[in-house]
């Protein structure tokens, strides 16, 4: 069995949204991430919300960290290596990642700001799975 080719998928959307995606680089790093989680918060206040974050355990920080880390990594493997099958994993991601927050945000009273997140991430999956299956359909 042939597997489908990506090669139609153009380099610059994928590495367009390698480098939409650094734009949560700061979480990566101990010494970033309060800044970026505040910076949330602060959003979330402008909306209604609470805008002081609670304070997150080292435990918590880790996964906060290390989830930056795994975001740079698959950058850094997009912007190397922008290979069109690239977006179509990216987009299942994303969709995955919008179910989640969506989740969060729903039953778990995580801040509404993050909507936000959702809109973009499903944006980078409609547009990504429209660059995968334009060649497919003829669009």
């Amino acid at each position: 069995m042939q597997l489908p080719n990506y090669d139609h998928v153009a380099p610059k959307t994928v590495r367009f949204w390698a480098l939409f995606d650094t734009g949560v680089m700061s979480l990566a790093l101990p010494f970033t991430s309060p800044l970026f989680i505040n910076f949330l918060y602060w959003l979330n206040g402008l909306i209604g919300g609470t805008p002081t974050p609670p304070t997150f355990d080292p435990f918590a920080m880790f996964f906060v960290n290390m989830s930056g880390v795994l975001v740079l990594v698959w950058v850094a493997a997009r912007l190397i290596r922008p290979l069109g099958v690239f977006a179509l994993v990216d987009a299942i991601g994303r969709c995955a990642i919008s179910l989640l927050i969506a989740y969060y945000i729903l039953f778990e009273n995580v801040i509404p700001v993050l909507w936000l997140f959702v809109l973009t991430e499903m944006l980078g999956a409609v547009m990504q799975f429209r660059a995968v299956w334009r060649r497919d359909t003829g669009m």
